[in-house]
């Protein structure tokens, strides 16, 4: 997976992209895990974090090809 800054995210293409809204996981019986996010797209867990501010404005780009704000 490629994971960017939102900062960054829209100098890197030419043209116009889309994003996907990735979908956020419930994590309450999970201890060491505080984030994990799956592709809007095709359901594919794309971040795994012990941090929460891991997520804070990142594009990740999952195997499908889509790119999921987080």
């Amino acid at each position: 997976m490629i994971m960017t800054s939102m900062r960054v995210f829209p100098s890197l293409f030419i043209g116009r992209r889309d994003l996907v809204e990735a979908v956020q996981i419930d994590l309450e019986h999970t201890a060491n895990v505080r984030a994990a996010f799956t592709c809007g797209a095709c359901d594919e867990v794309i971040l795994i974090a012990e941090d929460e501010s891991a997520a804070r404005e990142v594009v990740v780009k999952c195997r499908c090809g889509e790119y999921n704000q987080l």
